[in-house]
């Protein structure tokens, strides 16, 4: 090989490994050529999932993210098991949701972004992504970057309660993986937390400063303080109706979040890997953290949307056939 042939590999090289160009062949669907340059780049740290494409869409859609040496969990998660290996069946529930009820989406408890880069997915969907650790809102920031869809997510780095002004976060010692388990509700977790104060606000307060943008899911994921985030919602929940997805673990306060849900006007489901289960108390079952409230109006909409995802829906909404108006 002579010299020119050399010199001239090494550019053409340089020139696939630019960000830009990696990103102009993802938008083209040249996904083998995207790939390689974001390797060339990264060093095989940018990890790519394919999002599933809507019955109208001509081809398939990807969200990028840096798996970290593997210290991202959802990232490695994907990278290992595909779009169903993190969380099944929230993904698609969630991108149903989006894709159903349209408006802006709010993340809270973005993290490094999964849930806001499957939203931004859509087309033409904003994203307001909360994230209150500095650390953390950093990397979400990066992989942002990595998408072309990134430009529709706008971080605010903050924690969402009922109140606004300063909290303190709770953040468990560092074991090594991106921390997903920072709170501001300091019993939520055992063991020795640090303390650091980060900003608050409400979405309600947040929502009327922003112009009162049409919301169409709320996606709340705060580690024990559920309840405080849709206490401060209440205006979001009644003017907008969007659909609310949240996971609520053994620590939750139920009691708490049944009498915002039921105040609010909506319907709990309980998402597990394969089933919806529709009008049940909210409680913790270990195979199914994760729920989403539908508004009671819109019932009849929300089971076709989740049907539509492959899950099986109970009903416990209403009483069986035979026993209505006895």
């Amino acid at each position: 090989m002579t010299g020119t042939l050399r010199t001239a590999r090494r550019r053409l090289g340089a020139a696939a490994a630019h960000p830009r160009v990696a990103g102009a062949l993802e938008r083209l669907g040249a996904h083998t050529l995207a790939d390689r340059a974001d390797r060339r780049r990264s060093a095989g740290e940018i990890v790519a999932v394919t999002v599933p494409a809507a019955a109208t869409a001509w081809r398939a859609r990807r969200i990028k993210a840096l798996r970290r040496n593997g210290t991202d969990q959802w990232v490695e998660a994907f990278r290992q098991g595909g779009w169903w290996g993190y969380e099944r069946p929230l993904p698609d529930v969630l991108l149903a949701a989006v894709r159903e009820r349209r408006g802006a989406v709010v993340d809270v408890g973005a993290n490094t972004g999964v849930y806001s880069l499957v939203a931004a997915s859509v087309p033409g969907t904003t994203v307001h992504a909360f994230e209150p650790y500095a650390p953390v809102a950093a990397m979400l920031r990066e992989n942002l970057t990595l998408n072309s869809t990134g430009r529709r997510v706008h971080v605010v780095e903050a924690a969402v309660s009922d109140v606004e002004g300063q909290l303190d976060l709770y953040v468990p010692p560092d074991v090594g993986l991106v921390e997903t388990s920072s709170s501001t509700d300091p019993g939520f977790k055992g063991g020795e937390l640090r303390r650091v104060q980060v900003r608050a606000v409400t979405l309600d307060g947040w929502w009327a400063s922003a112009g009162r943008p049409r919301v169409g899911v709320v996606k709340v994921d705060v580690e024990g303080a559920e309840e405080r985030t849709l206490r401060g919602a209440r205006t979001v929940l009644r003017e907008c109706r969007p659909w609310v997805v949240l996971e609520v673990l053994g620590g939750a306060r139920f009691g708490e979040l049944e009498t915002e849900r039921a105040a609010a006007g909506y319907v709990d489901v309980r998402l597990s890997p394969w089933e919806a289960v529709v009008g049940d108390r909210i409680r913790f079952h270990e195979l199914a953290w994760n729920h989403a409230w539908v508004p009671a109006e819109r019932v009849e909409d929300a089971v076709r949307v989740l049907s539509g995802t492959g899950l099986v829906v109970t009903r416990l909404d209403r009483p069986p056939t035979g026993e209505a108006g006895t």
